[in-house]
């Protein structure tokens, strides 16, 4: 019997010891997101992926940074900050200078989500119908549309900065600890929000970031359904991408992940 109090107080130190050595992983790597240099804030991303739901608690602290840093070396990257248009390269739809923004970014690809934090840039005259549509529990309220209709520009995008990062923190507090982001991609592509459907199918496709959990056998049994469905929507951009993963048989977007059998 002591001998298995033994082994069982050596394991739960091991579990202390991989745990305190996670949050410091993730802390170093959010700390790198923050650098100016887009080379350092790209590889620091990918590997904040791959941490899954490790990193989302610090990430989550992130979205209350309003720190701005324009990025630098970003190449052919073209983003709402941008300051240079190529014509191609890998497109950002999120305003990445922001730290706050640039948090939400990897949150919402992370967890393939639609918290809103894209609609920060989006063309000013477009700004209230995207707070009506996106946050209709603020906007239904009347004092709040009052208030949108004595601010400016700037103010309006602040607002959907903050809606955006309270709607990310209510949905982290309601997971409760449980999150896995295997669930959370049926969850996507289960959902009837385009944006979240369209990062999922993009993931699939494209993504060479960890999902636990996602395999060909498990793919096949609780996946596959839900693409050939998506197949058939009347959206373009999601039909299509879920044709091109129906059509990959060689499952070659699987070889991208670090994912197995």
């Amino acid at each position: 019997n002591m001998k298995r109090i033994g082994i069982m107080m050596i394991s739960a130190w091991f579990m202390v010891i991989l745990i305190h050595g996670q949050e410091k992983e993730a802390a170093g790597l959010l700390k790198k997101l923050q650098s100016d240099d887009w080379s350092v804030v790209s590889i620091a991303k990918e590997k904040l992926e791959n941490m899954e739901g490790k990193s989302i608690p610090g990430i989550i602290t992130m979205l209350q940074d309003k720190t701005e840093k324009k990025l630098i070396n970003t190449g052919d990257l073209i983003y709402p900050g941008a300051e240079k248009f190529f014509g191609h390269g890998q497109i950002i739809d999120y305003d990445i200078d922001k730290i706050d923004i640039r948090a939400g970014w990897l949150l919402e690809e992370l967890a393939f989500q639609n918290f809103g934090f894209m609609g920060v840039h989006i063309q000013s005259d477009k700004l209230i119908d995207y707070i009506r549509f996106n946050f209709p529990n603020y906007y239904n309220n009347s004092k709040n549309r009052q208030l949108l209709d004595e601010l400016n520009e700037m103010e309006k995008r602040d607002i959907v900065r903050k809606l955006s990062a309270k709607e990310a923190e209510k949905w982290w507090k309601g997971q409760d600890g449980k999150w896995d982001r295997f669930t959370a991609l049926i969850q996507a592509l289960k959902s009837e929000d385009e944006k979240r459907q369209a990062k999922a199918l993009f993931y699939l496709r494209n993504g060479k970031t960890n999902c636990t959990g996602l395999s060909r056998k498990s793919y096949k049994s609780k996946v596959e359904s839900i693409i050939t469905e998506l197949s058939k929507s009347s959206l373009k951009r999601i039909s299509e991408q879920s044709k091109l993963i129906l059509l990959d048989t060689d499952f070659d977007w699987l070889k991208l992940k670090q994912a197995s059998d």
